[in-house]
């Protein structure tokens, strides 16, 4: 799992996510990723909310993978205090895609609203 690009602007980090079947063999998945962040005190516990934004407001639909094809989604979290609360500093941020109990624990930093994280469904072309 790799970051395909990331931005910020307006309090709010965007980023595309890729994913690549390292397998022999096809793979599937269909539905929308969890996400969580690990702060000073543990994992924050983040529920992630699905759509809500234009660009990740698609349903989901089946993507099928043959050996080194990508799929991709996107997610968004707020990186500003707001009146729930601080902004949660973070060193890691884990991953689960859709019918997986495995997840992909990836070094990062950054401030996240732990109440403001959104993601799309995965889907085989790059969101934009």
């Amino acid at each position: 799992m790799k970051v395909e690009s990331q931005q910020g602007a307006a309090g709010t980090i965007e980023t595309v996510w890729r994913v690549t079947n390292t397998s022999g063999a096809a793979c599937r998945s269909l539905g929308y990723p969890g996400m969580d962040f690990r702060a000073a005190n543990g994992w924050l516990d983040v529920q992630v909310q699905r759509g809500g934004l234009a660009v990740i407001d698609e349903a989901p639909a089946q993507v099928v993978l043959e050996s080194g094809q990508s799929l991709y989604f996107a997610s968004f979290w707020g990186d500003v205090d707001t009146q729930e609360g601080p902004c949660k500093q973070f060193d890691r941020i884990k991953v689960t895609l859709p019918d997986n109990f495995t997840p992909a624990r990836i070094v990062s930093s950054g401030c996240v609203d732990p109440d403001l994280v959104r993601v799309g469904p995965v889907t085989s072309t790059v969101p934009s």
